[in-house]
């Protein structure tokens, strides 16, 4: 813009609107700003400078009106307290070789930068003040302006964000991977005006074609398809978009053999990474995007990034999720294997096909099948002693784990009592026997009767009294050893007629009982072959029989039981003699030969059928 072609001052509040709305880049707008703000200013020259308010003391040159005009430095010229007014007021008057300085502080959404104005004149403005008016009004235009476009940007992106959704959603509701695909590239076809969207994923091979925008049916075997996986390859390699022609430093060789070919006009390849949480790098693949017309803008590329981003994670499940059964059970597998384990040859695949068929084939085998239950060691011979009348223990050296034989003492009650109501009960007798002869004596026949029948029932008080006298001491009614009950250490203790004192166990007639699981019952028969070891030395094993079944169930452990008692132990078990009633261990009954495959998965089995039972 000349001298002549610079508004006059009565347009400065039209282009003040204007320039706040200005919708160019900011490469555009600060030269109109230095064009205008020199028109209003009627300066010989207008400049503007920026830098960074940290750091760097450096001013740099954004733009300058005439674009002629000589480079100036700016913290040469502009005296320190000229730039610290200009700070604190906005805008500030300096002289420098008789000239005419008037620095303008601009306003800018970026606190990070420092953008200032410098207007120089030969001589003096003709009015100062009215100058410095207009440019003061002028420093807030910046601000509008980057106010301006970050809305414009932020409309731009809400709409772009819209297509990518609408874009996803459309991903999302196919069925199937190369349906996907094709929808994603036809997609991104229509948004971007292309004339061609290829697909590229990665397979066991390498990259690989797997959709071309609007066409349903693939040629790999030409060799633009070749190319095209090339030029992915080569994205994928570098991990960020290549752009053909290439005007940046990634290596674009491939994209160049690939536009030999097809003549695309412009090229732009986005690879597609997965990053997992550990923050390794995985490759998927890349979109190939042709067009004619016109290059792929800045932002076009940032809206293209945004839609690889969002649609990669969708495609990554669908490949996945709809491939034949047993690749997917080798996707699942292959991370938990060992990486030194994995084939990386065809005779190595080979080899784990050939493992796989010995593992099946294995399921297949019969091998011994084992029913498992808990065992518990139990006595046929039980005694409960208890307190033959209500008293008071006076004496006892009997505690748990005491062996004991038949009448041996186990403890005796208090007598004292027993023995004063004894002595009056014989006072009573004697009373009774004398008012008896008396009254016979007297011939007082009914008085006699009187007296003879009072003393028949002292008699049997007495008689009563004896007994409990003789029963004070009880006694072991077999041999065995005390396994509840401890009198010994309750001397003194009141105890009621009936309740039991001492449980005894006898030793010479222990049984092994198993309890087995009600799923389990239906394999078992008597006689079969049963393996015990108890807790109390597992490396010892036992040989028994099924002798029979008890129809009683009880619940453990949240199952439902049936207890099985064996037989006599074989004649070549190891010695029984340390055992003790109330020992448990494991039981193991032999039922026969199953399948491995039948055994690993029987319960699974057993619980489909009553889920599904109807």
């Amino acid at each position: 813009m000349t001298r002549q072609d610079v508004p006059g001052p009565p347009e400065l509040p039209a282009l003040i609107r204007d320039l706040s709305a200005f919708s160019g880049a900011a490469e555009a707008f600060w030269p109109r700003f230095a064009d205008i703000a020199r028109g209003l200013s009627q300066a010989e020259a207008v400049v503007i400078f920026w830098r960074p308010r940290e750091g760097e003391e450096i001013w740099r040159r954004l733009a300058a009106s005439p674009q002629s005009a000589p480079e100036i430095a700016l913290e040469t010229v502009v005296k320190p307290a000229i730039m610290r007014q200009a700070r604190r007021e906005g805008i500030a008057r300096g002289e420098e070789a008789g000239a005419t300085l008037l620095l303008s502080v601009l306003q800018v959404t970026d606190e990070a930068q420092e953008v200032v104005l410098l207007a120089r004149y030969r001589g003096a403005p003709r009015d100062t003040g009215l100058v410095m008016a207009r440019l003061q009004a002028l420093s807030s235009v910046p601000l509008a302006f980057d106010a301006g476009r970050k809305v414009r940007q932020a409309s731009r992106d809400a709409a772009r964000l819209s297509l990518t959704l609408e874009l996803l959603g459309k991903v999302l509701d196919c069925d199937g991977f190369d349906r996907a695909a094709l929808t994603f590239v036809n997609g991104l076809s229509e948004q971007f005006a292309c004339e061609s969207v290829s697909f590229v994923w990665r397979a066991r091979e390498g990259m690989r074609l797997r959709a071309i925008s609007h066409a349903e049916g693939l040629d790999r075997r030409t060799e633009a398809s070749a190319l095209v996986e090339e030029a992915a390859q080569e994205a994928l390699t570098q991990g960020t978009e290549v752009v053909w022609p290439n005007s940046d430093r990634t290596v674009a060789q491939a994209h160049g053999r690939y536009a030999a070919l097809v003549q695309p006009g412009h090229l732009i390849t986005l690879p597609m990474i997965e990053t997992s949480p550990d923050g390794k790098s995985r490759p998927l693949g890349a979109v190939v995007l042709e067009r004619q017309s016109m290059p792929f803008t800045a932002a076009e590329q940032w809206a293209l990034r945004m839609h690889c981003e969002m649609v990669q994670s969708p495609l990554s499940w669908l490949h996945r999720d709809t491939r034949w059964l047993p690749v997917r059970l080798g996707r699942a597998i292959t991370p938990s294997i060992p990486r030194w384990l994995r084939p990386r040859s065809g005779a190595g695949k080979r080899l784990l096909v050939l493992a796989l068929a010995l593992v099946v084939g294995a399921l297949f085998v019969p091998v011994p099948f084992n029913v498992t239950g808990t065992a518990i060691l139990k006595t046929d011979a039980m005694a409960f002693v208890g307190a033959p009348f209500d008293g008071y223990i006076e004496d006892s050296t009997i505690i748990l784990g005491d062996e004991v034989t038949k009448g041996t003492t186990l403890f005796t009650l208090a007598r004292t009592e027993l023995v004063l109501e004894r002595s009056t009960l014989l006072a009573e007798l004697a009373q009774a026997n004398r008012d008896a002869e008396i009254r016979r004596s007297l011939d007082q026949l009914p008085e006699m009767r009187i007296a003879q029948a009072k003393a028949e029932e002292v008699k049997a008080r007495l008689l009563q009294i004896d007994q409990r006298l003789a029963s004070a001491t009880a006694t072991a009614p077999i041999d065995g050893v005390v396994v509840e009950g401890e009198p010994g250490k309750k001397i003194g203790e009141a105890v009621r007629r009936g309740e039991a004192v001492v449980t005894l166990a006898a030793l010479s007639s222990l049984y092994v009982e198993a309890a087995i699981s009600e799923r389990d019952l239906a394999f078992l028969e008597q006689g079969q072959g049963v393996r015990l070891t108890l807790l109390a030395r597992p490396d010892e094993t036992f040989r028994f029989d099924v002798d029979r079944i008890i129809p009683a169930s009880a619940v453990q452990d949240a199952d439902n039981v049936f207890p099985i008692r064996m037989s006599a132990p074989d004649a070549d078990n190891p010695t029984t003699e340390w055992w003790l009633p109330g020992m448990t261990g494991v039981a193991k009954v032999s039922v026969g030969n199953r399948p491995l495959g039948w055994i690993a998965t029987r319960r699974v089995v057993d619980y489909l059928r009553l889920l599904l039972w109807f």
